[in-house]
């Protein structure tokens, strides 16, 4: 299976944030790396979230949202697009995905390798985060006993995708708050070969136990940070 993955786009009329965050040009380079997806016949393109950014008002970031869906749309490629921090606090994850249409994370299964998707858009009490209440340091993933069912179900090869990050090297203020629990899980499963995660910018690939770990370098801070992944 063949995917096209990009993440942390971070896309709204602002040409600059953060001093880094070249978020206006996001736009262009998501056509870039559509058309480099079709050009490698992907069979799945994957965003790891944090597609877009908050804008003065709420009709502007809806307008944002709309303007990456039509290029996802243009594209005869399915796309899955997780939620990022940053997309929940412009808006609900109903909302979110009712604009983007048939994107919305599903396990997908083929060929003796499953696919997870995990939504960790939640504080560590449990909630979920709301517009204009988030918090990227204080990030969680409930659902535990879901994710023991979907990984003891699982045949063959395990592939999991997370907008944050449960990489142990990465810096903590980026990781789940139960991350080391998460890893527990996955590495007592024996079937993950690998997770796959944005959020944290600069990227970083470790490994633990037989799991490898890569997390994307950030579209709005890279020049042709889209890619490939064989699995």
């Amino acid at each position: 299976m063949k995917l096209g993955i990009f993440t942390d786009s971070h896309y709204s009329s602002q040409e600059v944030t953060c001093g880094n965050r070249y978020n206006s040009r996001s736009l262009e380079k998501i056509k870039t790396a559509y058309a480099f997806f079709e050009s490698q016949k992907c069979d799945l393109v994957v965003c790891l979230g944090d597609l877009i950014d908050k804008e003065a008002s709420h009709e502007k970031e809806v307008a944002n949202l709309k303007k990456v869906t039509d290029v996802i749309n243009q594209s005869p490629i399915k796309t899955v697009c997780l939620m990022g921090n940053h997309d929940a606090f412009a808006f609900t994850k109903a909302e979110f995905y009712e604009i983007l249409g048939d994107c919305k994370p599903k396990n997908v299964k083929a060929k003796e390798k499953t696919l997870l998707f995990l939504d960790a858009c939640y504080f560590k009490n449990g909630n979920h985060y709301l517009p204009g209440d988030t918090d990227w340091t204080d990030t969680f993933y409930p659902h535990i006993d879901d994710l023991k069912k979907q990984l003891d179900a699982a045949n063959g090869e395990v592939y999991v995708f997370v907008h944050q990050n449960i990489d142990p090297n990465i810096r903590e203020d980026h990781r789940l708050y139960n991350a080391a629990e998460i890893n527990g899980i996955l590495q007592k499963c024996g079937k993950v070969k690998a997770v796959y995660q944005g959020h944290y910018h600069p990227g970083m690939e470790s490994k633990h136990g037989n799991i490898e770990y890569k997390t994307f370098t950030a579209m709005c801070e890279n020049e042709n940070a889209h890619f490939i992944l064989n699995i």
